[in-house]
């Protein structure tokens, strides 16, 4: 009994060493990916602002003297419909992306499963319908009562 008890002690931390272990593994993955596109989309907006701000200023300087505020209006409205382009990218991606941990999900997920089926069939009550349906006789070979 207690070598079993063991056993199974000693199986279940085993497994659970190595969900840890997937869990840090993909989690430094999956940080590591996030910082490296953290840092590409830092630089690609400073550049982008940048050049942004150079054409802005060409445009007003160039209707400065004709039609300065219609210049400004476009450019405000061509603002407001990137920035709302960028809200709609970032709503889809948020939506449509894979769940954080999804591998080490998947496995517990899994573990779990194999875990309540090695239950079931250690587990005589819950394998043999007869002892938890009280409907069920526990007695098929004789009836009760006349027949």
């Amino acid at each position: 009994m207690f070598d079993s008890l063991r056993q199974l002690v000693t199986q279940l931390i085993s497994l659970l060493q190595v969900r840890i272990e997937l869990f840090t593994t993909e989690l430094s993955g999956d940080l590591r990916r996030l910082a490296v596109i953290l840092i590409w989309a830092a630089v690609g907006l400073l550049f982008g602002f940048l050049a942004l701000l150079m054409i802005i200023t060409t445009v007003i300087v160039a209707f400065w003297d004709t039609n300065r505020l219609l210049a400004v209006g476009l450019v405000a409205l061509l603002f407001v419909v990137l920035a709302g382009l960028a809200v709609w990218q970032v709503l889809r991606r948020v939506r449509n992306g894979p769940p954080l941990l999804e591998g080490t999900l998947a496995e517990l997920r899994r573990d779990r499963a194999a875990l309540d089926a090695t239950a079931r069939r250690s587990d005589p009550r819950r394998s043999d319908p007869r002892r938890t349906d009280p409907d069920v006789r526990r007695d098929d070979r004789w009836p009760e009562g006349p027949t």
